[in-house]
């Protein structure tokens, strides 16, 4: 199938100005910073985002004694509880990817005085397993104590709704500043203490979630640790810090309903509101003070703004006076959705004004807050080339239809519209050929649990991180001493004249008998290439590794025969080796394309 698929050239005006624009903005050899809380974009020299990353590492992080043996110690403890849960065949070992940091351009003095939040994506996967435990824990820890901790903004809607006998009610918003940073050992403990005395938490996974939190941060080859000294981290980007966040906020707020009714107060992760009742400006104060010491007791910081009768919470502002409420953008926020040219699958285009329409309807009280709010996401789809224009759609209570749960297998092929040729048509056409009621796997795949969706190539965002690291390793290879390509001691024997200490690379040999035939062999290696042209070597001098490589069984046959040949080595090219964390190993794809590619070759896989 794969060797019949048939190409178009199905380029437009927008995807050639996309292109010209990704162009532009990678040929400047410059950083591409996404905003924190926004879509924006901003561009950075090298050296001037190094400078901002490593102000925020330095701030929170010092450099560990042996960086080596904490990451060993922490995958070693890791094994043995993986092993406990019998999942140690599908763990990996703890990922190194590097920190990165979003600019906050909605803070003030944003221009002066940028501020920074700094994402750490490396973690263990055992925060999987932890993130389990955490959303147990608070799910039975929220129904003993009623407390309102949201998760979306139709949570805060619901909140909203019910509240009642409201008298010279006013709001307070208030904010946990540095919140993950913020979260140490101690205060884990003490959550995971106030949820024990209603639910059941055994010491393995009290373990296992401490665990999960020691965490090591990476920027390039250098490794990080908290400047207190213990390993223990919620980063941002961690598999399970959410669930942290709300285990600790549950605890918080049995705390703060001491001083504000658990009825009128709320909090998604670090942002809290709550309404009270009849205040005059002294007991405000003194309210706004109380929620300062609370919050300092716990080693906490936060901000406390004291509003009237109107919010901006989340994405929706909230109105007391007629308790509407409509959606809220941040004033520096601009809507932007898929074109309708744009590289996905049609099925996806389709669906994006409804979508749009349902989601702002949802957090709008009527027709008219909606309408006071579309003039921007209209003239987002207009600029996105749709037709349609927001429309208010009344709530519609879904019921729950009884469903019988069945095993799915998932078949995701990447789509394109440069692709003539039906992938889904194909795919099913082979899986009813030879998967027919006559075979013994037929009850396992079928065309009723085998199903088909379409997924997107790498999107902006995937690519602009690409274009980051690719940048900020040539800008690290310049302040670098310059690595030797060839340490051959007679240059002219060297097996890729000069270059063989390259790594990560997919190279060809190319075998020639004395009697003129010719024979190609395509293989990897991740190392540099002089330590497996040892290995083929050895292989080809040493009869126990004749079956190593289909390489070395065609030089023994040969050997057998007493004919003689020669190989020539070559670069293919070169890409990523496989990194703990990632989908798919780029290194073993690239090699599987040129051997697909060349069909002549000797290779077997």
């Amino acid at each position: 199938m794969i060797g019949n698929v048939k190409f178009r050239n199905a380029k437009d005006s927008f995807q050639d100005r996309m292109n010209n624009d990704l162009e532009m903005l990678k040929s400047g050899g410059k950083i591409i910073v996404e905003a924190d809380k926004t879509s924006n974009l901003y561009q950075l020299e090298p050296d001037n985002y190094n400078e901002l990353l490593h102000q925020n590492i330095t701030s929170e992080y010092k450099a560990p004694l042996d960086p080596i043996a904490t990451k060993n110690d922490i995958n070693r403890r890791t094994g043995i509880h993986a092993k406990k849960l019998g999942i140690e065949d599908r763990m990996e070992q703890y990922t190194e990817t590097s920190c990165f940091i979003t600019l906050k351009d909605h803070k003030e003095n944003f221009s002066s005085h940028p501020k920074c939040r700094l994402i750490n994506p490396a973690k263990s996967n055992l925060g999987k397993v932890s993130k389990s435990i955490l959303e147990k824990i608070t799910s039975n820890v929220k129904v003993k104590t009623g407390a309102h901790l949201w998760k979306s903004t139709g949570d805060v809607i619901t909140w909203f709704k019910s509240l009642k006998n409201l008298k010279k009610a006013r709001f307070i918003k208030f904010d946990i500043q540095e919140f993950y940073p913020s979260i140490t050992s101690d205060l884990l403990d003490r959550a995971l203490d106030y949820a024990s005395t209603m639910t059941n938490i055994t010491d393995d996974e009290r373990e296992i979630v401490k665990l999960s939190k020691e965490s090591l941060l990476f920027n390039g080859e250098r490794c990080w640790v908290k400047k207190s000294g213990a390993s223990f981290d919620v980063t941002m980007g961690s598999l399970d810090g959410a669930e942290t966040s709300e285990i600790i906020g549950v605890y918080l707020l049995g705390k703060i309903k001491k001083i504000i009714p658990q009825q009128q107060l709320g909090l998604y992760r670090d942002d809290g509101l709550a309404v009270i009742n009849n205040t005059n400006a002294q007991k405000l104060d003194k309210l706004r003070k109380n929620l300062h010491e609370l919050f300092k007791q716990e080693q906490l910081k936060i901000t406390v703004d004291i509003c009237k009768d109107s919010v901006d919470y989340l994405d929706v502002v909230l109105n007391l006076q007629d308790m509407s409420y409509k959606p809220y953008r941040k004033p520096n926020d601009t809507p932007s959705y898929i074109n309708t040219k744009s590289n996905h699958p049609p099925n996806i285009i389709k669906q994006i004004p409804t979508m749009i329409s349902t989601r702002l309807s949802n957090i709008s009280s009527d027709e008219k807050c909606l309408n006071e709010a579309t003039h921007d996401y209209n003239r987002a789809l207009r600029d996105s080339g749709y037709s349609e224009t927001v429309t208010y759609i009344p709530p519609n209570p879904i019921k729950k239809k009884r469903t019988r749960k069945r095993n799915v297998l998932w078949y995701n092929p990447p789509y394109s519209t440069n692709v003539s040729t039906n992938i889904g048509a194909k795919f099913f056409a082979l899986l009813e050929k030879h998967f027919n009621r006559n075979n013994p796997l037929f009850k396992v795949i079928n065309r009723n649990n085998v199903k088909l969706s379409y997924s997107c190539m790498p999107n902006i965002g995937r690519i602009i991180k690409a274009h980051n690291k690719s940048v900020l390793k040539q800008h690290a290879r310049k302040e670098e001493t310059p690595i030797k390509n060839c340490n051959c001691r007679i240059k002219n024997n060297c097996p890729l004249k000069g270059n063989c200490m390259i790594k990560s690379v997919i190279y060809q040999a190319d075998l020639t008998t004395m009697n003129g035939n010719t024979y190609s062999y395509i293989g990897l290696t991740e190392h540099e290439f002089k330590k497996r042209w040892y290995a083929h070597q050895q292989s080809f001098k040493n009869s126990k590794y004749r079956l190593s490589t289909e390489l070395s069984k065609l030089v023994w046959e040969l050997k057998d025969n007493n004919i003689e040949h020669n190989i020539n080595w070559k670069i293919i090219t070169r890409s990523n080796s496989y990194r703990a964390g990632e989908r798919f190993c780029n290194l073993c794809l690239t090699e599987k394309y040129h051997i697909l590619k060349n069909p002549d070759s000797i290779n077997k896989r």
